[in-house]
């Protein structure tokens, strides 16, 4: 039988099952990142959520948010979402094997915590009564301290807006990837200065971008014209340098729709709500700076024109791996995108399903299960990573130890096969990817 982590295919045709065979479990406690995550960074998380709305909770909600950070230092069994609101119903179904196996915060995956953790805090913050954003502070400062970089991508943007071309794409999608730095999970609001500036070449660990800017030159998949959808991910300096992006595709006519896939409520610190783009936009005007009101003004209009959709999807901020896509969502990316541009680690992450997986097993053959060609634009934050260069993993330990979670590395990978994943059947292994 196939090893565990690896991707075979049942015969040579474009059109044959790819099957995927999956390590047993996802990234848990046992891994060094893991554990300093859920004894250190996220307890750190919690306490500075509370001072930055002290003067908006009441004490009660304080309390409540005290009883959570209480819970995960005395690693508690995980208990049911009670709210009862959004996406309860689908979090409970995830949870049931977790709580019936009175699993704890430290024996559970990773991946399942970690996104469960900040939908309690949604609970335990009473969100959808004051809908109230309880990272809005921090979102706030970290924008503000990272006007420089703003300033500076608002002139390119501006610059290049219609000058269609592989060179400029290329500028661009490079501004997007490093922008992916900004992550208050990992940084606080007074230490974001100097994130996202970009890197020299060889923190570039995989290089596809020559394949986006073929993917955006073909015929589109609908007769609207090509249609390009994030998945996004943090607000601040990173949703400008998305916003960016969006701006020049709509300048150059290559692409006639971009939607914005959104999370639905507050969500890993800095995650980008359609709130947090509306507000990101309104402060691109207010700055006095011709480039940055151009921009903000264009993107204004290209929303009120229904060229640029903002758009909430649940599915982002669910414990499940990207392969386990609604049927909605599925669907609609499988007969109106022309390319998905997968934004940041926490997605990535979702890509693998949290496992670790061989770094140089074939992202193309891993992720195409997508519906649609796909791009992933990620630093790397997190222990895991496939598709690269044989030996290239080892060969970059032996540089920098910590190369897989500092944020300091890149990628730019694409999945792209000439015919478009139908279906995906789980197994007891992994799952199988039908064409």
């Amino acid at each position: 039988s196939p090893a565990a982590g690896s991707v075979t295919r049942s015969g040579s045709k474009d059109t044959d099952d790819i099957v995927v065979t999956l390590p047993k479990h996802p990234l848990g406690i046992s891994a060094p990142f893991v554990t300093h995550t859920l004894k250190t960074r996220v307890p750190q998380i919690l306490e500075r959520t509370i001072e930055y709305n002290k003067k908006f909770w009441d004490q009660n909600t304080i309390e409540a948010v005290e009883a959570l950070k209480k819970e995960i230092k005395e690693d508690k069994a995980l208990r049911f979402i009670k709210d009862g609101k959004l996406d309860a119903k689908e979090w409970n179904d995830r949870l049931r094997p977790f709580v019936e196996a009175k699993d704890t915060w430290s024996t559970t995956p990773w991946y399942v915590w970690e996104t469960y953790l900040y939908r309690r805090l949604v609970e335990s913050a009473k969100f959808w009564e004051s809908k109230l954003d309880h990272f809005a502070s921090e979102k706030k400062k970290g924008l503000e301290g990272v006007v420089t970089q703003i300033r500076a991508r608002a002139k390119i943007a501006t610059k290049l807006a219609g000058k269609w071309s592989a060179e400029n794409l290329r500028l661009l999608l490079l501004s997007d990837l490093w922008g992916n730095q900004a992550d208050l999970s990992l940084f606080t609001g007074d230490t974001m200065k100097g994130k996202g500036e970009a890197l020299e070449a060889d923190k570039l660990i995989c290089d596809h971008v020559a394949k986006v800017f073929e993917i955006l030159e073909r015929q589109p998949i609908s007769g609207k014209g090509r249609k390009v959808v994030f998945f996004n991910d943090n607000a601040g300096l990173e949703i400008v340098s998305d916003l960016m992006l969006v701006d020049y595709f709509l300048h150059s006519k290559q692409v006639s729709v971009v939607e914005l896939k959104l999370k639905p409520y507050p969500f890993f610190v800095s995650d980008a709500t359609p709130e947090d783009i509306v507000a990101t936009i309104a402060y691109l005007k207010t700055l006095d700076d011709a480039y940055c009101t151009k921009l903000g003004s264009d993107l204004e209009k290209f929303i009120e024109s229904k060229r640029l959709i903002l758009t909430k999807e649940a599915f982002f901020t669910s414990g499940d791996p990207m392969w386990r896509m609604p049927k909605h969502l599925r669907e609609d990316l499988n007969s109106t995108a022309d390319l998905v541009i997968v934004k940041g680690d926490l997605m990535y992450r979702k890509l693998l399903g949290d496992h670790a997986l061989p770094p140089d097993l074939p992202f193309n053959d891993f992720v195409s299960y997508s519906p649609c060609p796909l791009v992933s634009l990620r630093t790397c934050k997190a222990p895991l990573v496939i598709g690269l260069q044989k030996g290239l993993a080892e060969e970059l330990s032996k540089r920098d130890p910590n190369w897989c979670v500092n944020g300091l590395y890149g990628v730019v990978q694409v999945m792209d096969r000439k015919v478009r994943a139908k279906e995906v059947l789980e197994t007891e292994e992994g799952f199988i990817v039908k064409f």
